[in-house]
């Protein structure tokens, strides 16, 4: 009889996600703003400070894998540390500049303390998430619950630096928000901490991680190769419209006062629907399932491309119909990845796993950034004023049309990937040494 995580674990577990969704719109959206706006960094070396952060903080990814997997006994220290150094990043860029330290030099090393120690634990989060049981069904129950909460903690991020900035100065609403986050935050690690302790210490400890060795390259080009290619199309056709979004609503809509309502649409229909997916994945595989949710994302998104100046209500209803999608693009694939370390036996490198899935985003986010502004710029498109009929068509392309494309390949992709290796857990389904743990 197979045991199932109780929800009072999954609420343990699954918490700490909120404030680390809740920190990353104020990092990459709200502190480049104040910092060029009321602290006088021009944008241009804001520009280039941000692509050497996102650089850095991909690449760092392995290396954060492969400590926790060869000093795997500590990974609750590892995890703390992980998250003071969150604490601390967030409150030094928002609380600003002190010791006569130049700005750029201090949002620079607070950027990086704070996206390392986001890093250090979402990735050990995640991987704890996908090895807590032993049951590839579960594993998407649970990463579904983890998604879940972060969507959630998205869209506490995305209203209340509105909110406050209502009533109080950028400065002071920027410190309420220190104020509020770093409670939450260490409340949040006290409940996974009482989590940790109910999970056999098997589960946290990687087999050999004595003689562990440096494996990045080797998981990139290992039998996963295939699954990382498609990770990677997949959150570059998400990178895009990221990356173009607010251009796309303002430039090309006209609907800049929109931008919140549209933005929650999407996240709310993400997360409402998540656990349709999960039932889904146990009825017909992960990896079907994942393939029919990049359908109809493309089959939704595509619309957005015939999309003329002022259809808002079109809008609203392709963010809410494409955010449906959003739910199995979260919770799958790292449940699928521990499906194939177990079937692998490369547990003693799961953490590494599971720092490449973090790596692959960060790649694919920095590729579209760069990639579509150049494409852009040299369409001569100026945000916030009237653009020429090129320029918009340009926009719209990379928005809509050329995310379409690139979801379609990687269905196909994933489609000849299924038909060749058959649902991963299947292979579970048929082995007699399959089991699970219980954490109550």
């Amino acid at each position: 009889m197979k045991l199932l995580p109780s929800k009072i674990s999954l609420f343990q577990y699954s918490f700490l996600a909120l404030p680390l969704a809740f920190a990353g719109l104020p990092l990459y959206i709200h502190a480049p703003d104040f910092y060029t706006r009321d602290l006088g960094l021009s944008i241009g070396l804001l520009g280039t400070i941000l692509l050497v952060i996102r650089l850095f903080d991909a690449f760092q990814d392995p290396i954060i894998g492969y400590i926790s997997d060869k000093y795997s006994t500590h990974r609750p220290l590892i995890m703390l540390s992980g998250v003071i150094m969150l604490i601390t990043g967030i409150a030094a860029i928002f609380y600003g500049p002190q010791l006569y330290i130049p700005i750029a030099v201090w949002f620079t090393l607070s950027m990086i303390l704070a996206t390392s120690g986001f890093s250090i634990v979402s990735i050990n989060m995640n991987m704890i998430g996908g090895f807590w049981v032993n049951d590839p069904k579960q594993r998407t129950t649970i990463s579904a619950w983890r998604e879940a909460v972060s969507l959630i903690g998205l869209l506490v991020a995305s209203i209340l630096p509105t909110v406050l900035i209502l009533s109080m100065t950028a400065e002071e609403s920027f410190h309420t928000l220190v104020w509020i986050f770093t409670p939450v935050c260490l409340l949040s690690f006290l409940l996974f901490w009482n989590f940790l302790r109910k999970i056999p210490s098997k589960n946290l400890i990687s087999k050999n991680s004595k003689t562990e060795r440096f494996s990045f390259f080797k998981i990139l080009i290992s039998d996963n190769r295939h699954f990382w290619g498609i990770c990677f199309l997949t959150h570059l056709a998400s990178a895009l419209p990221a990356v173009l979004v607010l251009f796309f609503i303002r430039d090309y809509l006209g609907a800049n006062t929109y931008a919140g309502f549209f933005l929650l649409i999407y996240f709310l229909s993400g997360s409402f629907l998540m656990f349709s997916w999960v039932k889904m994945s146990k009825k017909i595989g992960k990896e079907k399932t994942w393939m029919i949710s990049m359908l109809l994302s493309v089959a939704t998104f595509m619309w957005a491309y015939f999309l003329q100046s002022g259809d808002v209500i079109a809008y609203a209803c392709i963010c809410a119909f494409s955010g449906a999608a959003l739910g199995a693009d979260l919770a799958l694939p790292p449940s699928i990845i521990a499906d194939r370390v177990s079937k692998q036996k490369n547990e003693n490198q799961a953490t590494q796993h599971y720092a490449v899935l973090a790596f692959i985003p960060k790649i694919a986010i920095a590729i579209a950034s760069g990639v579509s502004l150049l494409i852009l710029d040299f369409l001569n498109f100026t945000a916030g004023i009237q653009n020429s009929e090129q320029a918009l068509k340009g926009l719209i392309i990379l928005y809509a049309l050329v995310p379409c494309i690139i979801k379609l390949i990687a269905a196909f992709y994933l489609w000849q990937l299924n038909k060749k290796e058959g649902n991963t857990y299947e292979y579970f389904e048929r082995s007699p040494h399959h089991g699970s743990n219980d954490i109550s």
